[in-house]
Order: C-alpha cells, then sequence, then structure tokens
C-alpha cells in the first residue's frame, strides 16, 4: 500500500531543495532534488537541478562543456530515494543499499552545459518491490532522463531496504565487531596516488587512485582512503565503499587505459553490479581491463580475496 508523509511533496520545480534528509544528505551542498510528485501506481516525476560549479561533480578540465554522468547518476539515486519515503512508505530510519545500477546516455550531446544550471527531470516507476514481515525490503526502479528539453537516457537502480537500527545490529554481526566509519579513520595514500589529470581531475582531493601499475593488457590499483576525507564522497559517516566512490574508481581506471584514445572521454554506459560490502579499513585491490567491445572497459574490486564489485563502462 503506498503511503506519503504528513506534508504534501514539492511539486515538480527548480526553485528550491527537497529537504535534505528524505534523500539521505547531511550538506546541502550535495543535495540535487527540486522535486517529486508521486502519481497514482507506481510512477513517479521528479526534478533535479545540475550546477554550475561544484567541487566534485564539476572537477574536471573540461567542466564548462559537459554536465557530469555520475552527477546524473547521483541525482537519480536521491530520485529512488526520496521516492521509497514519500511514494512507497518507507520510512526515514532505513538504511539503503544499492544492489545494481544501469546508467546508458542514448544522447551523450545532451549533457552540454548552457547558460544557466541544468535542470534533469526522470519520470520513473517502480518496477519492483518486495516486503518481509511488513517492511518493504527490496525496490527496482527503471527511469527515463531528459535534461533541458532534450532526451538525455534512461538509469535503472535496484537498491535492498533495511531499518537502520537492524542494519547496524548486522554489520556488528557479521564483523564479530565495532563497525568503524569513514570519519573515525585515518585518510592517508597506500602509494603514490594517480595523477589528477590524466583521470580526467584538476583536483588532486578527488583521485581515488593509488599505487596504480600498468600491465600488459590493463592495470592494478588501490582504492584510496584518501577519499574518507572527500565531503561529497562521503557526506555522511558511511561504514563501507558506496557505490558512488567504486563508480568514480571504475570511471577513473578508464580513463588511464583510454589515455591515447580519442575525445570526449565520457561516461556514456555504465553498469555496476554490487555484490558484497566494501569495509573501509581492509585494502580494496581493484584490476582493469578494456572490454571486448570499442571504448568499453571493465573494473573489479576484491577485498580479502573476494568480489565485491565489477563494473563495466563505455566512454564516448
Amino acid at each position: 500500500m503506498e503511503t506519503t508523509l504528513d506534508s504534501a511533496p514539492p511539486v515538480l520545480s527548480y526553485e528550491q531543495t527537497v529537504p535534505r534528509g528524505l534523500v539521505h544528505r547531511w550538506s546541502l551542498s550535495e543535495v540535487f532534488l527540486t522535486g517529486c510528485e508521486p502519481r497514482a501506481g507506481t510512477d513517479f516525476a521528479c526534478a533535479a537541478q545540475l550546477p554550475q560549479s561544484h567541487s566534485y561533480f564539476r572537477d574536471h578540465p573540461d567542466h564548462s562543456r559537459w554536465y557530469d554522468p555520475l552527477n546524473v547518476l547521483e541525482a537519480g539515486r536521491q530520485a529512488v530515494t526520496y521516492v521509497a519515503h514519500v511514494g512507497q512508505g518507507v520510512p526515514r530510519d532505513t538504511t539503503f543499499m544499492v544492489s545494481a545500477w544501469s546508467l546508458d546516455l542514448s544522447d551523450p550531446a545532451a549533457l552540454t552545459c548552457g547558460e544557466r544550471p541544468g535542470e534533469l527531470r526522470v519520470d520513473g516507476t517502480v518496477t519492483d518491490r518486495r516486503e518481509r514481515g511488513g517492511s518493504v525490503r527490496f525496490l527496482a526502479f527503471a527511469m527515463d532522463l531528459v535534461l533541458d528539453g532534450h532526451p538525455l537516457g534512461r538509469l535503472t537502480m535496484d537498491v535492498g531496504c533495511t531499518p537502520t537500527e537492524q542494519y547496524h545490529q548486522l554489520r556488528r554481526m557479521q564483523r564479530g565487531s565495532g563497525v568503524p566509519t569513514a570519519f573515525t579513520l585515518p585518510a592517508e595514500a597506500v602509494g603514490a596516488p594517480a595523477n589528477a589529470f590524466e583521470v580526467g581531475r584538476a583536483d588532486q582531493a578527488n583521485v581515488v587512485l593509488d599505487a596504480v601499475a600498468k600491465e600488459a593488457r590493463g592495470l592494478t590499483a588501490a582504492l584510496s582512503p584518501r577519499t574518507f576525507a572527500n565531503r561529497s564522497m562521503y557526506d555522511h559517516p558511511y561504514d563501507h565503499v558506496p557505490a558512488m566512490v567504486l563508480s568514480e574508481a571504475a570511471r577513473q581506471c578508464a580513463l588511464l587505459l583510454a589515455a591515447d584514445g580519442p575525445w570526449p572521454r565520457r561516461v556514456v554506459r555504465l553498469d555496476g553490479r554490487f555484490r558484497k560490502f566494501a569495509e573501509l579499513d581492509a585494502a580494496v585491490e581493484l584490476s582493469a581491463e578494456p572490454g571486448a567491445a570499442a571504448r568499453s572497459y571493465r573494473m573489479t574490486a576484491r577485498q580479502s580475496g573476494a568480489e565485491v564489485a565489477d563494473l563495466d563502462l563505455v566512454l564516448g
């Protein structure tokens, strides 16, 4: 049964952001969703503003020309989180865990920046909903994306839902001890950081790769704990590596492998599968290589010998 919050949800508008708690953000500067209309059944429409200036999402050598595809992905994640709370009756004290997402930009030219901040429209539907014990435990979403009036592409996302107190209990039981957060651990490199320009960055603080080693076909690297100090990547006290950070790592690996390839080098497709928690206090080992298709790449993340995530990207 659908439920709504006591106050009416904002209509589609780009005038102000939605309450930050409903998209699981501490900082107002990290909120991009500006309105949402849950509709009859499982459909919804959302609005988000893509900023012209941002320390993470606009930190690219060609930032003045294109909006960041990962900013679109984050706006979609916020839409999913908001709709789960407002349209699907998921309580606020719920922890969400992305298990898969797929971003397919059918017209990357639609990412072209104009004079004003980008106005993203998300028209979506809940494609799957699973309950256990009277609580929503899983939601799947499919969304069509339009940026500044131009069709941009499609995004799908699968999200697990666990009551937050139960989530913390399960995490402690899994580890057999307390669970550190990014705010309690040292943010230090575990090898020489990758060169910022080579991974499409101007600010070294947004580089997520350490100890990069080129191989005959691909590369290996370490996911850098330096990111723990990055308040865009870790806006609040995560107790594991977020899917967005692993997606950024995959992009940076792909850019290193595409160093001699043609421009532009935007992400035009990203498929991520997040299989296990990537713990913050153990090394996350990355390996990447070109895929079978032109300008395609795959990155795999492993921890303690087990695969925690794999991501496929296409640049264009």
